[in-house]
């Protein structure tokens, strides 16, 4: 079926032709019929709604289709994916860090957004057998240096040999401002992508660490500076969708997080459009899952360039965890590559922070429990919480506390063994539950144990 020819023999009698082309100064093409509705064709050729609409029908009925393929017979490139180096947080991706799209990990200070992007940067490279792309990595920092070190404790710590990866395919740039990260994303990137390709290992993955620390506005907010940001922002996004599509990677953008204040919400009674701060809360914040303490910068203009927002938050709880807890890694060497075992003398508990998945083109809606170690960051097994449609709406509370996790301990729980100082501090939050305690003998027994 060819649109943009005219027909002249579709069925239709020399009167019918006729009485169409008195809507239409030139040729008559088919387009016109499919792309106009039968009341303004009827309008322009001043005749009945109910002829003209016999006469798409015949008109229709003796055009030919052409064979048109299958959507599942053609070749997917949205499959290709590498792994993230923790199968539990692989799974709640959908399989891993798919290419062809845009990727934003959103999160405040000390969340972990550099040390996941740290982390596939080295996993993209792995082999394909393994879960990588053998690929390497250009990285866009827009202040400060990239954390090499970091990089190079990741890679040890995961037992990652030399050979497969290395700092040699981790290309870095430093972009301090828009106009320099234009200049890179549209003049510098591209060919740099294509050289590789063509002789060394591809570029399947651009980080840029971090977009929102480019919009740090210094002057007043005004209607200008808003609408100077909004044209930036779909600027870079629309050469970062241009990359991905066209070169086949994943680009992963780090972003941060804003205070969100309490304002009176507005109902919204299901006609017209739905309230700004409702949309913000929606795609902006991980209120779902109970946290809309903070939101992601940028506003909804960039929310709507992105396919998958992830967001990490801390939790401020605290967990005992034994080898047996840290999930094993994706075997890098036969039998070396697990994730590092835990100090035996260490006694401190760990950090348990909290990733959500916002909303995304690939995956669920989900939320799952973390912790950051010298291997990176590893997802702890039994804290993965679904968002299903049966909640109306209300929300998904963060899973109870595992056990051995601190929160507040009581006399009939068991608490995991302390050092000194720790148990002092145990016994001051019990309260009123040690009132008749005695204190000289507990000063005594101290005592005697430091010297």
């Amino acid at each position: 079926m060819n649109l943009d020819t005219p027909f002249t023999e579709h069925g239709l009698t020399f009167s019918e032709l006729g009485l169409l082309r008195k809507g239409v100064v030139d040729k008559i093409f088919l387009a016109d019929l499919l792309s106009n509705t039968v009341q303004d064709i009827a309008k322009k050729c001043r005749a009945s709604p109910l002829e003209i609409k016999r006469l798409v029908e015949k008109v229709l009925d003796a055009t030919p289709c052409t064979h048109i393929s299958r959507l599942d017979n053609l070749e997917d490139e949205s499959e290709e994916k590498f792994t993230t180096g923790d199968t539990i947080l692989d799974t709640a991706l959908g399989g891993g860090i798919r290419t062809g799209l845009v990727w934003e990990v959103v999160g405040e200070s000390a969340a972990g957004k550099t040390q996941l992007a740290l982390q596939l940067s080295l996993f993209v490279q792995a082999p394909l057998e393994l879960g990588g792309l053998s690929a390497s990595v250009c990285y866009l920092v827009t202040s400060g240096t990239l954390p090499t070190s970091r990089l190079l404790q990741i890679a040890n710590a995961n037992a990652l040999p030399s050979t497969v990866c290395s700092l040699d395919n981790v290309h870095i740039s430093t972009t301090p401002n828009v106009a320099i990260l234009e200049r890179v994303l549209r003049d510098i990137l591209p060919p740099f992508i294509e050289k590789q390709t063509q002789g060394g290992k591809p570029v399947k993955l651009v980080v840029i660490d971090a977009l929102g620390e480019l919009f740090h506005l210094h002057n007043a907010t005004t209607t200008s500076t808003l609408v100077e940001r909004s044209q930036d922002i779909a600027r870079i996004s629309a050469q970062l969708h241009g990359l991905a599509s066209q070169h086949r990677l994943a680009v992963l953008v780090l972003n941060e997080v804003i205070d969100v204040f309490d304002r009176p919400r507005r109902n919204w009674d299901g006609q017209g459009y739905l309230p700004y701060d409702t949309q913000s809360r929606l795609f902006n914040t991980a209120e779902f899952f109970g946290d809309g303490r903070k939101e992601a910068s940028l506003g909804l203009v960039w929310a709507n360039q992105v396919n998958t927002r992830i967001m990490l938050s801390r939790t401020g709880r605290r967990r005992y965890l034994s080898d047996k807890e840290l999930p094993k890694r994706r075997c890098i060497q036969d039998d070396e590559a697990l994730v590092p075992q835990a100090d035996p003398d260490e006694t401190q508990a760990s950090l348990i922070r909290r990733l959500s998945v916002i909303f995304s083109s690939v995956t669920s809606p989900m939320s799952l429990d973390y912790v950051v170690t010298e291997a990176g960051i590893s997802a702890l097994e039994n804290s993965v919480v679904c968002a299903t449609s049966a909640n109306d709406g209300q929300g998904v509370s963060a899973p109870p506390p595992s056990t051995g996790e601190v929160v507040t301990p009581r006399p009939t729980e068991q608490v995991p063994t302390r050092t000194d100082g720790d148990e002092f501090e145990h016994l001051w939050a019990e309260g009123d539950s040690y009132e008749n305690f005695d204190w000289d003998a507990l000063e005594e027994n101290l005592s005697q144990a430091v010297t």
